[in-house]
């Protein structure tokens, strides 16, 4: 058996980590399961220009993915996009929602969605920070 840095790790492997995690976390909570939602914003030609990715389980959702195309910032398409992936979260059973973003992304946004900062950590040296933020769904 050895330990080793992987160069370049690809999906066989995640995927491997991904289901030895899950197997565990399974056999602490039998049921448990998680589900993901995703929300895209696309033009009239079908471009991604923006999306979101939360995954649920039990009853949170925890948000992995926020990105939307200089385009799409200001447009009110983002909130939209927000409210729909919280609405499907619901669906599928979630209360509450979580996410980090960094200082020089998007907290404002996230405090006009509803979302409060539950713990802040320094970042780069303290240049940029980790704000924790979470919201009752």
């Amino acid at each position: 058996m050895k330990v080793q840095i992987e160069a370049d790790p690809d999906s066989i492997i995640q995927r491997g980590l991904m289901e030895g995690m899950r197997a565990f976390n399974q056999a602490a909570i039998p049921g448990l399961a998680s589900k993901s939602a995703i929300v895209t914003i696309r033009d009239d030609d079908g471009t991604l220009m923006g999306g979101a990715i939360g995954r649920i389980a039990m009853d949170s959702m925890y948000v992995e993915i926020v990105w939307n195309s200089d385009a799409v910032r200001g447009t009110g398409k983002g909130r939209e996009m927000m409210l729909m992936l919280e609405d499907e979260a619901r669906k599928l059973g979630a209360t509450e929602s979580w996410l980090y973003t960094m200082s020089f992304q998007a907290k404002p946004f996230y405090e006009k969605l509803g979302y409060s900062q539950f713990a802040e950590l320094p970042w780069n040296s303290g240049q940029h920070h980790r704000h924790f933020m979470r919201k009752d769904l």
